[in-house]
């Protein structure tokens, strides 16, 4: 009787381990080193660490963001910070860290997390990280985004680009993915 329990306990702990967990798909969810701390993810989706956004930008970004989110579309985060020296990294890591997306396997709408890390003090201003659930949201799409928003970035108007930058998201992912605009 003993073994047959021991059996079965050890069914039910593989049984637990292999189904329904909420383990991630990559664990690597740490800072890379040298880099800046991750910025909490507190009452906006978009995140001015470099300080370089007004208030009015930040506010109409979150709430295109925010139906983003509500509509079943994407979890999507713009950061803007400094001193990021491994930028695919960074906003890789960071989309983990944050769990960005509905858990879950990507054909399941699991993991549709994107990341826009930008770096005002740096040459290449702009970094996106897609999460797996996001496959149709390739170069070709989010390419045209990047330029229009680039093109503000490279002359220090911060406000423009982010906006340009959410609008284009907003519009593209809905093309993709549907969604009310």
């Amino acid at each position: 009787m003993k073994r047959i329990a021991s059996i079965l306990l050890c069914f039910v702990a593989c049984l637990a381990a292999c189904t329904g967990s909420d383990e991630r798909y990559d664990r690597n969810d740490s800072v890379p080193k040298g880099d800046p701390d991750f910025p909490p993810l507190e009452t906006s989706w978009v995140i001015d660490k470099a300080a370089v956004l007004s208030d009015s930008t930040i506010a109409s970004g979150d709430a295109i963001l925010e139906r983003l989110k509500t509509d079943g579309i994407a979890e999507v985060v713009v950061v803007l910070i400094a001193g990021v020296e491994h930028p695919e990294e960074w906003a890789t890591r960071y989309g983990r860290r944050l769990g960005l997306g509905k858990k879950g396997f990507a054909a399941e709408g699991g993991n549709r997390g994107l990341v826009w890390l930008v770096r005002p003090d740096a040459r290449e201003k702009l970094t996106v990280s897609v999460g797996r659930g996001l496959p149709r949201f390739t170069t070709v799409d989010y390419g045209p985004i990047v330029d229009g928003a680039v093109e503000y970035f490279n002359f220090g108007n911060f406000d423009r680009g982010v906006s340009t930058l959410i609008a284009g998201t907003d519009r593209v992912l809905r093309s993709i993915y549907g969604g009310s605009e």
